[in-house]
C-alpha cells in the first residue's frame, strides 16, 4: 500500500501573498480592463458603455481598497505580536543570563581565592581545570548577552541624560565579551567630547556601534583594528549634530552599498535622521555617519535621583583602602560570604544588608564610604534603594558612591543603573582586580 506523503505546511507568507494576489491584485485588475474598457468605447462616441464600464469598475477597486485595509490592519497586529514574542524572549534571556551569572561569579572568585592559596602539583593542576572550564562557561553566557545585545528593540526609553564617551567606552566593552572578536583591537579616540552630555535614547547608538563594529570584523580574516572618533557637527533647529567616524587599518565592510535587506545599523542611521558614507582608501576602510541627538540643558534644582550625585560635596581627602567602611546590600548568602572573604581582610569595615530596607536603615545609622548594591532584590530592589539614598542625601549633601554589582549585563543595565544615581556598574562574574580599581577610583 504506498504511503500517502505529508502535505508540505503552508507558511504565512505564502498565505499573505495569496490573499494579496486574490482579494487585492485580481479586483484591481478587473477595475484596470473596465477602466480601459470605458476610455476607449468613450472615444469611439459611445454614451452608455463608458458609464456602466466606469461604473462596473467602482465595485471591484471598492473590495480591493476594503481588503487593502483588512490586510493593514493584520499586518500591524502580527507586528504587535512579533514585538511582543521578541520583548518575551528577551526576558527569558535575560533572566537566564541573571540566574546562570550568580553561580558563575561565586565559582570565578572562589577559583580566584584559591589560587592565592599554597597547593601541591596536583591540586594545582585540578584547579587551572577548574578555572579553565568556569571561563569558558562565562564566554558562553558572554556570546549569548552579545546576540542579544546586537537584536533591536523598538521600545521607547524616554530622555536619559548621558555622556557620550561612558557610551562608547561601554559598548566597547560589550563587544569584548563575544570571544570571536578578541583578535581584534577597538580604540575610543576622545579628543575631549567625551564629556559633553545629551538627553535621548544612548541605547539605539549603541545598537548601531554594535552593528557596525561586528559587521566590520566578521567581514575580514585576521586581527583588525577599529578606530572610532565622535565630534558635534554643527546645530539645527535645537538639535545636535554629532558626527561619528570609524576607521580601519584593513579594507572591511560597515555597511555595503546598497545591501538587501538594509543592515540593522542603517535603518537605526536613517530613522534618527542621520546619513552615511563608506569610503576606502589603500588598505584603509572609513564609515562616516551622524545622528541628531539633544545637548543636555544645565542643571537648576535636581529632581531626579540621577542628577543629585551633580554639586553634591565629596570628601576629597583620598582614602586607602585598609580605612575603608564597605557596606554590601545582596540578599544571596553565598554571595554575601564570597564577597566577605574578597574584601574583608583589606577594609578597616565590612557591613552587610540583605535587602534596599535594610540598606536604607543602616545608611540612617552608620556612615559608609562605599555602597556595594546588587539590583534584584526582595522587599526593596536596589534601583529604588539607591533613588532613596540619593534622596536622603540631599539634606546631608554628602555623596556615597554607590557600585550596581549585578547579575544582568544586557543592554542598557548600565544605564538603568546610572539613571538613578549611582557611580559605577560591574556586571558578574566579578574580576577581583577591577572591582578594586573601581573602588579605588571613586573614593
Amino acid at each position: 500500500m504506498p504511503k500517502k506523503s505529508n502535505a508540505a505546511p503552508v507558511t504565512h507568507s505564502d498565505i499573505m501573498t495569496r490573499r494579496t494576489r486574490d482579494r487585492i491584485l485580481l479586483p484591481v485588475s478587473v477595475a484596470l480592463l473596465l477602466v480601459i474598457i470605458a476610455l476607449f468605447t468613450a472615444l469611439a462616441g459611445m454614451v452608455y458603455t463608458p458609464l456602466g464600464a466606469g461604473a462596473l469598475a467602482l465595485i471591484p477597486l471598492s473590495l480591493a481598497v476594503y481588503e487593502l485595509r483588512r490586510l493593514i490592519a493584520a499586518s500591524r497586529e502580527i507586528i504587535r505580536e512579533l514585538a511582543s514574542i521578541a520583548e518575551k524572549n528577551e526576558e527569558v534571556i535575560n533572566t537566564f543570563s541573571h540566574k546562570i551569572r550568580e553561580p558563575l561569579n561565586n565559582l570565578v572568585l572562589l577559583g580566584n581565592m584559591l589560587g592565592e592559596t599554597t597547593t601541591s602539583p596536583k591540586q594545582q593542576e585540578l584547579l587551572e581545570t577548574f578555572v579553565a572550564s568556569t571561563g569558558s562557561m562565562v564566554e558562553v553566557v558572554n556570546e549569548l548577552t552579545m546576540e542579544t545585545a546586537g537584536n533591536v528593540t523598538f521600545e521607547r526609553r524616554g530622555e536619559i541624560r548621558f555622556r557620550l564617551g561612558p557610551i562608547i567606552k561601554d559598548t566597547i566593552g560589550l563587544m569584548k565579551l563575544n570571544r570571536r572578536h578578541e583578535q581584534s583591537l577597538i580604540i575610543y579616540d576622545d579628543r575631549g567630547e567625551g564629556e559633553t552630555e545629551y538627553t535621548g535614547d544612548p541605547i539605539i547608538l549603541k545598537q548601531i556601534l554594535i552593528d557596525l563594529l561586528s559587521a566590520a570584523i566578521s567581514s575580514t580574516a585576521g586581527k583588525v583594528t577599529l578606530r572610532i572618533l565622535a565630534r558635534e557637527a554643527g546645530e539645527r533647529e535645537g538639535m545636535q549634530k554629532v558626527e561619528f567616524t570609524l576607521s580601519s587599518n584593513n579594507p572591511v565592510v560597515f555597511i555595503g552599498e546598497g545591501r538587501q535587506p538594509s543592515p540593522l545599523s542603517a535603518r537605526l542611521i536613517r530613522d534618527a535622521g542621520g546619513t552615511w558614507q563608506e569610503t576606502g582608501a589603500g588598505m584603509e576602510s572609513y564609515l562616516v555617519f551622524f545622528i541628531n541627538m539633544r545637548r543636555a540643558g544645565k542643571i537648576e534644582r535636581p529632581a531626579a535621583a540621577s542628577t543629585l550625585v551633580r554639586g553634591m560635596p565629596k570628601d576629597t581627602n583620598k582614602k586607602e583602602l585598609k580605612d575603608l567602611s564597605i557596606l554590601l546590600v545582596e540578599d544571596n548568602p553565598i554571595n554575601q560570604r564570597i564577597t566577605q572573604l574578597m574584601l574583608e581582610p583589606l577594609v578597616r569595615r565590612f557591613e552587610v544588608a540583605r535587602n534596599g530596607k535594610e540598606a536604607l536603615d543602616m545608611f540612617g545609622t552608620s556612615r559608609y564610604d562605599l555602597i556595594l548594591m546588587d539590583v534584584q532584590m526582595p522587599v526593596m530592589n536596589g534601583l529604588l534603594a539607591a533613588e532613596k539614598i540619593r534622596g536622603l542625601e540631599m539634606s546631608t549633601q554628602i555623596h556615597v558612591p554607590i557600585i550596581a554589582i549585578t547579575a544582568n549585563a544586557m543592554l542598557g543595565d548600565r544605564e538603568q543603573c546610572l539613571a538613578v544615581g549611582m557611580d559605577d556598574y560591574i556586571s558578574k562574574p566579578i574580576e577581583p582586580e577591577v572591582l578594586i580599581e573601581k573602588i579605588t577610583a571613586l573614593i
